[in-house]
């Protein structure tokens, strides 16, 4: 769904499932498809996060596009 240098919102969980820990802005720089054992394939995507200038993995849930102005 992403792909690499897409400028994107991201959303950090806390470890109960809740959303709401951390958010900010940030671009995909790597992306890697995976086999879940029962569960299928899904894809988790390295972001490049301006707010803590460091890099992290998320899920796809937990991205959404954002518009460059």
């Amino acid at each position: 769904m992403f792909e690499i240098g897409n400028y994107v919102s991201w959303y950090e969980d806390y470890d109960d499932g809740i959303s709401g820990r951390d958010w900010g802005a940030g671009i995909v720089i790597e992306k890697r498809d995976h086999e879940g054992y029962g569960h299928g394939k899904y894809t988790m995507y390295k972001v490049y996060r301006n707010k803590h200038k460091d890099l992290y993995w998320f899920e796809n849930r937990q991205l959404m596009l954002k518009e460059i102005k």
